[in-house]
C-alpha cells in the first residue's frame, strides 16, 4: 500500500510539474505552434455539409486514444477544455483526474487504517477526481468574463472595418490583430476554419458553440440573420453594441444591489469552518472525535453536505439573468 501511494503521488507530481514547466518554457509562438500541431492530428466534421473544422486528438497514446474514443464523456471533456482555453488533451486531463483520485485514496488508507478509513478514502478519492473538473469550470468562467469584457470593443472594430470597405473575413482578421486574447484566439480559429474550407456560417456557429457565451450568441445570431436576409451589417452590429452596453449597465446595477447578500452568503458558508478551526486550536482532542468516531464522521458529512447545498442555493438565488 505504501509503495502504491508513493508511486501514485510521484506520478501525479510528475504530470503536474511537466505541464507547468512546458507552459512556462514555451514562448507565445511556440505555444501557438504546439496547439496547431495538436489540432492537426484529427480533423472532424461538425456541419451538415461535412466541412472540416479543426479539433484536437484525444491523446498521443494510441491505446488511451482508442479508449477515450468510445467514451461518451470524452467529447464533453474536449468541449470543456476548448472553452477553458487550456492546452491539454483529453487523455492528459483524464490521467490527471485518475492519478489525483488514486493519490487521495492510497494516502488516506495509509493514514486511516481502521474500518472507517475505506469510506473516507473513497469519499476523498471522489473529491480529488472532481477537483480538476472544478478547476476547469473556473477557467471557463474566467475566460467567458474576459471575452465578455472584450466583446463590445471587438464588435466596434469589426463594424468600423466594414464601414471602411473591408469584407467580413478581412474585418475579422484586422480585428484579431488589435484585440488581445482570448478573443483574438477565437477569431483566428474561426478564420482558420474558413481558410480550410468551412463556410462563414459554419465557422461562426462553431465559434459560438465553443465559447458558450450569451453575448456572443446574440452577435453571431445577428450576423447569420443579416447574411440570410441582407442589409447593412455595420449598422446591425452598432445596434447590437448599444444593446450590449445597456445590458452591461443593468448587470452592474444588479451586482451593486446584491453585493450585501453575496457577502452574507460567503460569511454564512465560511463561518462554520472558521469556528471549527478555532475549536480545533483550543481543544484538539475534543475536535478529533469528529473524524475518529462513527457519529462524528456522520455529523461531519451531514454538515459538509448542508453547507455545500446552502452555498449553491444562495448563489442560484443571486444569479439573476438579464
Amino acid at each position: 500500500m505504501a509503495a502504491l501511494a508513493a508511486l501514485s503521488a510521484s506520478a501525479f507530481v510528475f504530470v503536474v510539474l511537466a505541464y507547468v514547466i512546458r507552459m512556462r518554457s514555451e514562448s507565445p509562438t511556440e505555444a501557438r505552434l504546439h496547439r496547431l500541431s495538436a489540432q492537426r492530428e484529427v480533423v472532424v466534421t461538425s456541419s451538415d455539409e461535412g466541412r472540416p473544422l479543426l479539433r484536437r486528438s484525444a491523446s498521443s497514446i494510441p491505446a488511451l486514444s482508442r479508449l477515450l474514443s468510445t467514451s461518451r464523456y470524452a467529447a464533453t471533456w474536449a468541449f470543456d477544455i476548448e472553452r477553458a482555453g487550456v492546452s491539454l488533451r483529453v487523455g492528459e486531463y483524464f490521467l490527471i483526474r485518475v492519478i489525483a483520485a488514486a493519490v487521495a485514496f492510497f494516502v488516506t488508507m495509509l493514514v486511516l487504517t481502521n474500518g472507517v478509513g475505506l469510506l473516507i478514502a473513497c469519499l476523498l478519492a471522489a473529491v480529488a477526481y472532481m477537483l480538476p473538473a472544478f478547476w476547469l469550470h473556473f477557467r471557463i468562467k474566467r475566460r467567458l468574463d474576459r471575452i465578455s469584457a472584450q466583446l463590445v470593443e471587438t464588435i466596434t472594430l469589426i463594424a468600423n472595418a466594414l464601414k471602411a470597405g473591408f469584407a467580413f473575413a478581412q474585418a475579422m482578421a484586422v480585428t484579431s490583430q488589435r484585440v488581445g486574447p482570448p478573443m483574438s484566439i477565437e477569431l483566428n480559429r474561426a478564420l482558420l476554419d474558413i481558410n480550410l474550407g468551412a463556410s462563414t456560417e459554419d465557422a461562426l456557429s462553431a465559434m459560438n458553440e465553443r465559447i458558450g457565451s450569451d453575448d456572443v450568441d446574440i452577435v453571431v445570431t445577428a450576423i447569420l440573420i443579416q447574411r440570410n436576409t441582407g442589409g447593412n451589417l455595420a449598422e446591425v452590429l452598432e445596434r447590437v453594441t448599444e444593446t450590449m452596453r445597456d445590458r452591461e449597465k443593468v448587470q452592474g446595477d444588479i451586482k451593486t444591489l446584491t453585493s450585501q447578500q453575496r457577502l452574507a452568503g460567503w460569511v454564512l458558508s465560511l463561518w462554520p469552518v472558521a469556528l471549527g478551526l478555532i475549536f480545533l486550536a483550543i481543544n484538539p482532542s475534543m475536535m478529533s472525535l469528529m473524524w475518529t468516531t462513527g457519529p462524528g464522521i456522520v455529523m461531519l458529512v451531514i454538515w459538509a453536505t448542508l453547507t455545500a447545498l446552502a452555498a449553491f442555493t444562495y448563489r442560484r438565488i443571486l444569479a439573476i439573468d438579464i
